[in-house]
């Protein structure tokens, strides 16, 4: 009992967390993260507004913020808070251990994965969400964390190798590593998520130094095999919605009213925000009047840009890309290959959901459930994001410090 009391002592003081590495945090990289998240919970609560019964001029906005209902940009708030606190949960963990342990995450990820194939389908048959509550009404999505454990199995196998992957048999067994938890999320079925996977795949992939021909073909065969079976999936479901949205894409002016009114609402209400915005309760808009199904998740975008125009939508493309760029400059500044390859993984993740989501809202790509990060209500998703943010802030500060470490016992050397 003394013995493991001891080595229990000796773990703690070798990986106490030291409070001097604050030094190194990155706060302003924080501070972009909560004002987009901030404004994102701004969308919501314009996204979930009502008509205002009288004239909004004569009244105060506390007047009309009690008119209005609060329950989505509320949980929102929650869901920062909780986010904050996994964030600097992970931020207070040695990287080493993501490392030492990815396998484990990586399995885990896997049962979970299996697991919720076996719960209550909703829309479409899909089955992606294990529900709770009594009203069954709360849900967690476990493909969502599911996009941290490949990034760090992905980061562990890559950063391992002694050179790059240089042909098909040193590429097989990455792939069906990858492979594995692609189909049980294909099998849900969400083409959507499982699209994220292969871009952070084939992003990781090109990181590695991987030939470029390869990765391609890899991707396109991946491509090939994963829309056949979604379609034989769709069609055993007996519901055609996902294949309507397809050709609604490539035919916008089909069926209008129909399975194409989404998307045709959103561009018109994308449009009508002007240069400046309707603002959040003027008369008619089309958030207020629910005209735009899932306006404050994955269409909350033809939310910003009727609300606050062309100026507060290229404001907050341009906070996202911001934040992009800042995560492949902190990646280019890691001091381990393992840091280098998990803050690529996460900004190729972030991207794809900016470039998707902006995409599929102005009608140049299809509608594929994507929401965008840190600004669309979602706790699985928002919580997904902050823990990514999680091992780029620990890998960053660490970085920081061994740099400065290394500086100061180079100093000392001369």
């Amino acid at each position: 009992m003394q013995r493991r009391f001891q080595r229990t002592l000796a773990f703690i003081e070798r990986n106490k967390f030291n409070p001097k590495m604050l030094n190194h945090f990155d706060w302003g990289l924080l501070v972009l993260v909560l004002s987009i998240s901030f404004f994102g919970v701004v969308c919501i609560f314009s996204a979930t507004a009502v008509p205002v019964d009288g004239d909004p001029s004569q009244m105060s906005f506390l007047e009309i913020i009690r008119t209005q209902p609060t329950r989505y940009a509320s949980l929102q708030l929650l869901w920062i808070l909780l986010g904050t606190v996994a964030m600097a949960f992970i931020v207070f963990i040695k990287t080493d251990y993501f490392e030492r342990y990815s396998n484990t995450i990586y399995w885990l990820n896997l049962a979970l994965l299996l697991l919720v194939l076996f719960t209550e389908r909703g829309r479409g048959a899909m089955a992606g969400w294990f529900r709770w509550g009594s009203d069954m009404n709360r849900t967690i999505q476990p493909s969502e964390f599911g996009k941290l454990a490949i990034i760090i199995a992905l980061a562990k196998i890559f950063a391992g190798r002694k050179k790059p992957i240089s042909n098909i048999k040193e590429l097989g067994p990455v792939v069906a590593y990858v492979g594995v938890p692609l189909l049980l999320i294909v099998l849900q079925p969400d083409v959507g998520t499982a699209l994220v996977y292969l871009v952070i795949f084939g992003v990781m992939l090109f990181a590695s130094g991987t030939s470029y021909k390869l990765i391609f073909g890899i991707l396109m065969v991946a491509l090939l095999m994963m829309f056949p079976l979604w379609y034989y999936l769709n069609n055993r479901a007996g519901d055609d919605f996902r294949l309507q949205r397809i050709l609604v894409f490539l035919d916008q002016t089909l069926d209008t009213n129909g399975s194409g009114m989404q998307m045709n609402n959103a561009r018109i209400a994308l449009g009508s925000g002007g240069m400046w915005g309707k603002g959040m309760f003027s008369e008619g808009n089309f958030a207020s009047l629910n005209y735009i199904p899932d306006d404050y998740t994955d269409f909350i975008f033809a939310i910003v840009g009727e609300s606050f125009g062309f100026v507060g939508a290229a404001i907050l493309v341009l906070a996202l890309l911001t934040l992009i760029i800042w995560l492949i400059v902190l990646s280019s500044r890691a001091t381990t290959a393992f840091g280098t390859y998990v803050i690529i993984g996460v900004a190729a993740m972030f991207l794809f959901h900016i470039v998707e989501n902006v995409g599929m809202v102005i009608g140049l790509l299809p509608v594929t459930g994507i929401p965008l990060s840190f600004v669309s209500y979602g706790g699985s998703n928002l919580l997904t994001n902050y823990m990514a943010m999680g091992l780029v802030f620990g890998i960053s500060m660490r970085s920081r410090d061994d740099r400065q470490h290394n500086n100061q016992v180079r100093a000392a050397r001369l």
